[in-house]
């Protein structure tokens, strides 16, 4: 990956971080898949700009939190692999919580459009006081 991508990455981070919708949508692609852990109500795949927002009301909506807080940026060939913590407190309960994560991007023409994102989805559903639902 290049210097540009790596930019352009830290860019996407930081408007997650004042959810800057705007900024968000003018550094990665129109079609951007973000997927989430389907273990946390926030889970589950996203697509688009108006994906992510959805993502991003319901995250908000359970948590007083930031998207993530990254680390490390690492060069992985094709992709970038962010090693961090999303830390915070859930609005229902008061309880905070703070688990590491590693987010896996992929890149279309430099620009960046798929984060998966992995972590421990166990002390964020303690926190919430929520159980996903089960199949039967």
């Amino acid at each position: 990956m290049s210097e540009h991508e790596m930019k352009r990455l830290r860019r996407v981070y930081a408007a997650f971080e004042r959810w800057d919708f705007d900024a968000l949508e003018e550094s990665v692609t129109h079609d951007m898949e973000l997927i989430l852990p389907d273990a946390v109500p926030f889970g589950g795949r996203r697509h688009g700009h108006d994906g992510i927002r959805s993502f991003a009301r319901l995250f908000q909506d359970h948590l007083e939190a930031g998207f993530a807080d990254p680390d490390d940026f690492l060069d992985a060939g094709d992709r970038i692999v962010v090693v961090g913590r999303i830390r915070g407190q859930a609005r229902k309960t008061g309880r905070d919580f703070e688990v590491p994560f590693a987010h896996v991007w992929g890149f279309t023409d430099g620009v960046p459009s798929e984060c998966r994102s992995y972590f421990d989805t166990a002390p964020v559903n303690a926190a919430l006081e929520w159980s996903p639902p089960t199949d039967r």
